[in-house]
């Protein structure tokens, strides 16, 4: 199967616009390496070949959706090769970090540009489930391709179009995530972690698959802890175990088990 993805989508991998140095690190750190239309992926020697091979298809459809054999936008898939995107794999958390600190050290002893490469690079551990395949790549097509094609559209940065939908819905502009975001928003984010431009990476893969039905079974947990206590103060339940965290915690569980199984009886 690997043999036959290599034939229809790949070409024999190459990276003639890094110095040797940079490219012996990599074919050694990642030995397994795949092009899909040009675009990398590259995969530590235990990340399993089905897997880099999933990786490949996926990424496959993310760029031609109508399945035609050829890139829906040229400019996007031009974007993420001039830029170097690449999905580097591992089979697990500690692979894939192993892998990523090695090759750090190596770019910093050739000296190369560490904060530009890692812009252009998303990371994949083999062994997550599918959503997160679907994810992290669509994460890597966004933004170093979308993001550099259309600059005014989809940059990620402050004053693109996207960025203002953001912080629309998020009810103003938060250059770090907020502790508590405002009544009137809508889309919250909190990992700590994230940056303004990771931020909108993640509103461009929340909003898109949302709009393409991907979150259908996701659930509004926003006012599950709400409706909690309130369900808690009608059947008058003592106040010390009003304020227990814990069982606010279960309840609002409940609730959304049982908001998901109606739905999906309905939707059946």
């Amino acid at each position: 199967m690997l043999r036959t993805l290599l034939i229809i989508y790949m070409i024999s991998f190459a990276l003639p616009s890094w110095g040797s140095g940079l490219q012996n690190a990599i074919n050694k750190i990642f030995p397994n390496q795949i092009k899909v239309y040009g675009v990398k992926i590259i995969g530590t020697e235990i990340t399993p070949l089905k897997d880099i091979e999933k990786a490949a298809k996926i990424l496959k459809q993310w760029l031609d959706n109508d399945g035609d054999e050829k890139p829906d936008n040229s400019l996007v898939v031009s974007e993420l090769i001039k830029n170097n995107a690449i999905l580097a794999m591992g089979k697990t958390e500690n692979d894939l970090e192993d892998s990523f600190d090695n090759l750090i050290d190596v770019l910093e002893e050739i000296d190369v540009d560490v904060d530009n490469f890692e812009r252009s690079l998303v990371g994949l551990i083999s062994e997550e489930p599918n959503i997160a395949y679907l994810e992290e790549i669509l994460h890597l097509v966004t933004q170093v391709g979308y993001a550099n094609a259309y600059p005014e559209v989809f940059g990620e940065f402050k004053g693109s179009r996207i960025s203002q939908a953001m912080d629309i819905a998020r009810g103003g502009f938060f250059k770090k995530t907020p502790k508590v975001y405002p009544e009137n928003s809508w889309y919250h984010y909190y990992d700590k972690s994230c940056d303004y431009s990771c931020m909108i990476t993640e509103y461009f893969y929340w909003s898109l698959t949302s709009l393409l039905g991907a979150q259908i079974d996701r659930y509004d947990e926003r006012y599950t802890s709400k409706i909690a206590k309130n369900l808690i103060n009608e059947l008058g339940i003592k106040k010390k175990m009003r304020c227990d965290k814990g069982i606010i915690d279960k309840i609002s569980a409940t609730l959304i088990l049982q908001s998901y199984l109606e739905f999906k009886k309905n939707n059946l």
